[in-house]
């Protein structure tokens, strides 16, 4: 999730939130080698911790660049077919060479009666399954919080290796 915002001093700057494989792929290559590192060790504790975590990161963007961008984004949001997909390349396009600021975490309650529930359907013997984003220790975290997993249970993950 982006927002581009125009400063009081007049200068336009892109600021991005989003899950740190996302963000970390967009960054500058070869810049803030030490900040990347310590915030990836931070966000790693904070999600075996069972937090929520996010990156946020920015770049000044030229009146050029903006003025161009501003366009193709406002065509892609007028357009009829394929509106969506027309949007995510927009942003795409202007969602890079970004500067890393660093990292946030929370704490993602249940509403309460959730991790009952989710006891009493698996007592009565309905298989339940979760597909998350999440990073794995957060996953893992949320699943015992929330009764879907216990001690008993064999864990099997599965993990897409990226290049």
């Amino acid at each position: 999730m982006s927002a581009i915002i125009r400063m009081p001093d007049g200068k336009i700057v892109l600021l991005c939130k989003g899950a740190d494989s996302i963000i970390y792929s967009r960054l500058k290559r070869g810049e803030q080698a030490e900040l990347r590192k310590t915030t990836a060790e931070h966000l790693e504790m904070f999600a075996r911790e069972g937090l929520r975590t996010l990156c946020i990161a920015m770049r000044e963007i030229g009146e050029e660049e903006y003025q161009k961008w501003n366009i193709e984004h406002d065509l892609a949001a007028a357009s009829v077919q394929d509106r969506e997909d027309k949007l995510e390349l927009v942003s795409d396009a202007i969602e890079r060479e970004l500067t890393l600021l660093g990292g946030t975490a929370i704490e993602d309650r249940l509403q309460d009666g959730v991790p009952d529930s989710i006891a009493i359907l698996a007592q009565a013997g309905i298989k339940l399954w979760v597909l998350t984003g999440d990073k794995v220790e957060t996953a893992i975290n949320i699943g015992f919080s929330c009764n879907l997993l216990d001690n008993d249970m064999d864990l099997i993950l599965l993990q897409l290796e990226e290049d």
